[in-house]
């Protein structure tokens, strides 16, 4: 045999006849044991129950025969005569030879054993006398010359010759789930048990961190394995570093979607024949922001721990420590300090809330956006012209886009001055990132009959899509189509009319160039009109230096604009506080109603001295008592 044909054996040894069994999860060896041991349980129960009693594993034993092939288990002479058989006809022959010792032949003996041990040496001790005659003591010559090896060969195939390739391949099938979910349950908790920390999280939490990883390795695999950078110094006694699975970028968005539902595009399509979720990912330089954020050792990809670090870094987060956060995340070179194109271009939480009801959310970045330029520039240190010591600061000196502008104290102040923003990162922030039970993928089980086939045709994923766009153009056409947009935080769920801003500065603090290169250029006659608020304007007068005001110019010499400006500024909203009458206004008032109780009671008094006649004297008394009573009070 050449080489290419040993090598083109080994590929149909690995690939067809064996699949999985020299796997790095070794899926097929455990598999075959599973079906083997099942076998064993339906052919022979006595033995199956016998080793449950005493706790003694099977696969302790017939591990190492499907491995090797029977090579490392009895003397090569027969185990050659075992692989030509296999090569032959096919897998099967392992279950068969592996079923005549255990059931037929030492079935006696198996019987006896207590544990583990006493099963290898009994296997041992049975597989080193192959040789050996199989009955000596019989009369029969021929029958003296039959040697254990050819007696296992003769039970193997004919009393065993039920068990088919059909059968290996439908057992195969029916425990290929278990046998998958307890491979993964061991990877889960070795991955788990492998990590440095947990953080604030649990077990169980972080199992279900570790199952939308997994998911997203699956549907979006690596495109190459990502090595970690190469070290330039090391010593032979440092300890090298133990691989680690790692995702790129396009698997982070997947795997942030399932975590984050900001980080997805849910879709409620409703068309009249059914009701769908549709399931996109969001795709936006937040979510790239933040998987570099997290990447804190540079290695352009993300582990299992940098993902639980990063998460338990917003996760469990209190109201400044999620302030502080965002900031660290927009700040990309880590000075402490945000600059104007990180504000401008980069700050954009508006992806967060683009699906949310009303404008509450966009109404408050609005705001936000104002107050930070606002507050930034009256900050800044003022530009002087140098020349006298008397002269007062000119206006807040310009930055470019690209140097320091706001640090983290002022950026907490701009946020807390908003009550939206500030119930988003006390609360909402937080509990957008949720960790949801992923239900378990359904490996298709084998088919039983042309109805099992049909089906196992017709319902697959594309043909999934085809339906659901062959009903929303009924339901397009029937007019019952519609499509909602499912929000990201879901506080509000109603329309409401957003507020209006409120400066955080005072009027001679309120200059501000940012401001006004944001609101674009203005003409020079509207630029010293700056409204501070959607529902005030502050008209900004320079102070002289005398304190006698200027003599007004009468409305006649005005020209037409500033008179049109002066009747705007006399026009008004009427308020509620309008219709509220002032002290005097109460204080008649209080003075009518006295006036009203003297009237009541003079009534009162002729009324009494009209109808007296049903009192006593001492009734009259009394009544005339209290009169003056009354009368002296008032």
């Amino acid at each position: 045999m050449s080489e290419e044909q040993a090598f083109w054996l080994l590929e149909v040894l690995c690939d067809r006849l064996l699949p999985g069994y020299y796997a790095p999860s070794m899926h097929g060896t455990l598999l075959d044991q599973r079906v083997f041991e099942a076998l064993v349980h339906r052919t022979l129960p006595m033995i199956h129950d016998h080793f449950q009693a005493v706790d003694v594993q099977l696969s302790v034993a017939s591990l190492p025969w499907f491995l090797s092939l029977y090579i490392n288990s009895m003397p090569m002479i027969f185990a050659f005569r075992i692989v030509d058989c296999f090569f032959c006809m096919g897998p099967k022959v392992l279950f068969q030879v592996g079923y005549s010792p255990i059931l037929k032949i030492n079935g006696e003996q198996l019987l006896k054993i207590q544990d583990d041990g006493g099963f290898l040496n009994l296997m041992r001790d049975y597989f080193a006398s192959l040789g050996d005659p199989a009955h000596p003591n019989s009369t029969d010559p021929r029958t003296r010359a039959i040697t254990r090896f050819q007696e296992l060969l003769l039970v193997s195939f004919r009393e065993f010759s039920v068990i088919t390739d059909e059968m290996i391949i439908s057992e195969r099938k029916r425990f290929r789930n278990e046998v998958i979910h307890s491979l993964e349950s061991f990877s889960k908790r070795g991955a788990i048990r492998n990590l440095k920390t947990l953080g604030r999280f649990t077990k169980d939490q972080v199992g279900l961190i570790y199952d939308a990883l997994y998911m997203a390795m699956c549907i979006v695999p690596q495109s190459a394995p990502v090595n970690p950078s190469p070290v330039l110094l090391s010593s032979h006694h440092s300890a090298e570093e133990k691989p680690e699975t790692r995702i790129e970028l396009r698997t982070f968005h997947h795997f942030l979607s399932e975590i984050a539902t900001w980080a997805r595009n849910e879709k409620i399509v409703s068309n009249g024949f059914q009701q769908r979720v549709d399931r996109e990912i969001a795709e936006h330089e937040f979510i790239d922001r933040l998987f570099f954020f997290w990447d804190t050792s540079c290695h352009g990809a993300l582990s299992f721990q940098d993902l639980v670090s990063g998460l338990d870094g917003v996760m469990f987060n209190d109201l400044m420590e999620n302030i502080e956060w965002f900031f660290n995340v927009h700040d990309k070179n880590k000075d402490g300090f945000l600059t104007k194109d990180e504000l401008t271009v980069r700050f954009d939480s508006k992806f967060i809330f683009r699906y949310e009801v009303g404008d509450a959310y966009l109404g408050a970045v609005s705001r936000f956006m104002t107050n930070a330029f606002e507050y930034g520039d009256a900050l800044l240190p003022p530009e002087t012209d140098g020349e006298t010591k008397d002269e007062e600061p000119t206006t807040p000196r310009v930055i470019e886009s690209n140097q320091p502008y706001l640090n983290l104290a002022t950026f907490r102040m701009v946020v807390l001055a908003d009550e939206v923003l500030e119930s988003f990162f006390e609360t909402d922030l937080s509990n957008s990132f949720r960790l949801e039970v992923i239900p378990d993928a359904e490996v298709p089980a084998s088919s039983s009959g042309l109805l099992g086939d049909l089906w196992s045709t017709i319902a697959t994923d594309s043909n999934k899509k085809i339906f659901n766009m062959f009903t929303d153009e009924i339901g397009k056409t029937i007019g019952k189509h519609q499509v909602f947009q499912r929000p990201s935080i879901g506080r509000y769920t109603k329309l409401e009319e957003p507020k209006a801003r409120e400066s955080l500065l005072s009027p001679s603090m309120r200059k501000s160039p940012s401001k006004t290169n944001l609101a674009g250029p203005t003409s020079p006659s509207a630029s010293s009109l700056a409204p501070s608020s959607s529902s005030t304007l502050t008209v900004d007068v320079k102070a002289q230096p005398s304190k006698d005001l200027p003599s007004i110019p009468p409305s006649a010499s005005l020209s037409p604009m500033v008179q049109a400006v002066n009747a705007r500024l006399m026009e008004r909203t009427p308020f509620a506080i309008d219709d509220a009458k002032d002290e005097d206004d109460e204080s008649e008032g209080e003075f009518d109603g006295n006036d009203n109780d003297d009237r009541v009671m003079d009534e009162v008094d002729a009324f009494l001295e009209a109808h007296d006649s049903g009192l006593t004297d001492a009734d009259q008394e009394v009544a005339k008592g209290f009169d003056l009573t009354t009368r002296s009070l008032q």
